[in-house]
């Protein structure tokens, strides 16, 4: 966990700022008089559930416990977040000795390197079995080269000489997952006698490399192992050239393999991705929605091949998918499965035929429809428990889905497939329970005799989804456009004028503020210490889908109008929940404020802002 996170984690709002000023605890949101500025009547208001507060009198600020701090202690943000640590019991000279990301230039370079020898090495003598062996998968020596296959021979020849000769230190090769040490303390190649494959990300760099046996030694393949550059769970393989089609189409693909990729493109398929035999992440997820619903609303077909179907492994990780689809942060986008025909595997079905692939692909149905049947086979729906079982084995998935019509079918659909009626199988599942106010699920399991996870009315409602989003740690929208400003300097004039408070995580805050006055990371390093360093690092390296300067001037503007709305919409929110609690003179200076608020909104709203 990040310094900054797990100070806000362990810093009690309310204890804090108690030690500054008379809060009356008496309500839900603890208030006081204004710490800022001069004030008769207690405007000043703390909400813990989502450890923020906000001033509704004359100086109209707010933050988290750490920009409280700031402000109070006149601090910047390094010297309020080492308070706070020391405070909470974090040892700060313990958390600046732990290993921390670094630019990765180094070991782009050197996969770079790497990337050269490997194709020197198929073209070579050495490589003709590994050339007969792509022949036979309709891979030739140009495709090869195209698809940026490779061989790392085994033998006396070895990359890790290789990269001396080229003058890339051990330690580089090591931390870019190219070489390893073995126990003789000897270093060693991480791939040998097998077909390499480069794993590029979406700027087109190089972060690693997938090698599949050539002799039926386990495993079957070996990817590089966590690195810098290298993260399996956040990269999807081919995005690097499915990027603008995913934007064309607003539809992406996503298999299992390397060859399922390689095939499609070829064959004309080049909206296809692979998540490299693991389940779809989170993080991937985030990553195909930035793409497919660039246009609008978007699609994600999952094509499973035949060994995936019915594998409870295959099951668990699809429920893990529509998850993170409930959390409501991926609005706009829509979740397939699609099976090939015959039960092939993708490559295979593509290069057999691929009019029926296609097909396939056309005919795919709704995540939760696949997952519904797929599930109900696993039980015997002939007897009484084995409909119990089947229900409160969906129940989870069904009461996820936040539109009514949507539960309602899903219900209507489960009891047609099971032979009762929707009454009696809902009488049959466990009812859910609610979120807590922290945000934190206290139970996830379903079935007899097990606490639930939702209200007893059935769903999470949107706002409750709003109040876990704003409790947890990062913020996807201010983290894209500091990486955006933070990677082009021709977008600075877009969004450096856009004011800090509309960030409303203080980290981003801080980091914001630092790059208005410059834009260069070494130059404010020593503003914003070393975890924020090591942030504005993580964010310049983040990848960004292809694009022109338009485009990406396109995608700043909407950043700082999204921002701008959200902030406004927070505090018009605030004020019409504060008024509420208010009346006489106290009720009429918060309204005559909120006039303001009102206005902004409107400027926003009609595009006038």
């Amino acid at each position: 966990m990040a310094l900054v996170d797990e100070v806000k984690s362990r810093s009690d709002i309310v204890q804090v700022i108690s030690d500054y000023v008379d809060l009356d605890t008496s309500s839900r949101q603890p208030k006081a008089l204004c710490p800022f500025h001069s004030e008769r009547s207690p405007s000043f208001v703390i909400y813990p559930e989502t450890g923020s507060w906000r001033c509704f009198g004359s100086c109209a600020e707010g933050g988290d416990v750490i920009s409280f701090m700031m402000k109070q202690e006149n601090m910047s943000f390094v010297e309020a977040l080492e308070q706070l640590a020391n405070r909470a019991g974090i040892k700060v000279e313990d958390r600046k000795n732990e290993p921390r990301k670094k630019p990765v230039t180094g070991l782009i370079e050197a996969n770079d390197i790497a990337a050269d020898y490997f194709l020197s090495r198929l073209k070579a003598p050495v490589g003709e079995n590994t050339l007969e062996y792509l022949a036979d998968r309709g891979i030739d020596i140009e495709t090869a080269a195209r698809r940026g296959l490779g061989l790392a021979p085994s033998g006396m020849e070895t990359l890790s000489g290789h990269l001396r000769t080229r003058n890339v230190q051990a330690r580089t090769a090591r931390d870019a997952g190219l070489i390893t040490r073995k126990e003789d303390g000897a270093w060693r190649d991480m791939f040998t006698g097998r077909l390499t494959i480069e794993i590029r990300d979406a700027r087109d760099r190089i972060i690693g490399f997938g090698a599949r046996t050539l002799d039926g030694s386990e495993p079957k393949y070996l990817n590089t192992p966590q690195t810098d550059a290298f993260d399996k769970s956040s990269i999807l393989y081919g995005l690097n050239w499915a990027a603008e089609s995913i934007r064309a189409s607003n539809e992406a693909v996503v298999v299992e393999g390397y060859m399922d990729v390689i095939a499609a493109h070829e064959h004309g398929f080049t909206n296809v991705v692979a998540s490299m035999g693991t389940a779809v992440t989170g993080m991937q997820l985030d990553l195909l929605s930035r793409h497919a619903t660039a246009g609008g609303t978007g699609t994600i077909i999952l094509c499973l091949d035949s060994d995936a179907a019915g594998e409870a492994a295959t099951m668990r990780a699809l429920e893990g998918v529509t998850a993170e689809l409930s959390t409501g942060r991926r609005r706009g986008i829509e979740v397939k499965v699609a099976r090939p025909d015959g039960g092939k595997d993708p490559d295979e079905a593509i290069r057999s035929n691929p009019d029926s692939w296609r097909s396939s692909l056309s005919e795919a149905e709704p995540l939760l429809d696949y997952l519904i049947v797929a599930k109900s086979k696993l039980y015997n729906l002939e007897s009484g428990q084995g409909i119990a079982d089947f229900a409160n084995g969906v129940a989870p998935l069904i009461y996820n889905i936040t539109n009514d019509y949507d539960q309602d079918r899903y219900w209507s659909t489960t009891a047609k497939l099971v032979g009762v009626s929707e009454t009696r199988l809902k009488s049959i599942v466990d009812k859910p329970r609610a979120i807590g106010r922290s945000g934190s699920r206290r139970n996830n399991s379903y079935g007899r005799g097990k606490k639930s996870q939702f209200l007893d009315s059935g769903r999470i409602s949107s706002d409750q989804v709003s109040e876990v989003l704003s409790s947890s740690a990062g913020d996807p929208l201010e983290e894209h456009l500091l990486s955006l400003v933070l990677q082009r300097e021709d977008l600075r004039e877009h969004a450096v004028a856009m004011p800090p408070e509309f960030m409303h995580e203080s980290d981003n805050r801080a980091l914001f503020t630092a790059w208005q006055s410059s834009s260069r990371l070494g130059e404010i390093s020593h503003e914003l210490g070393d975890d924020l360093t090591e942030k504005a690092h993580r964010l310049a390296e983040r990848e960004l889908p292809p694009s022109d300067q338009a485009r990406h001037v396109e995608d700043v503007r909407q950043c700082v109008m999204r921002l701008r709305e959200r902030h406004f919409k927070r505090i018009k929110k605030l004020q019409t929940e504060r008024l509420k609690e208010l009346d006489g003179e106290e009720a009429q200076e918060l309204l005559d404020q909120s006039l303001l608020s009102n206005e902004n909104l409107r400027k926003v709203m009609t595009g006038r802002a």
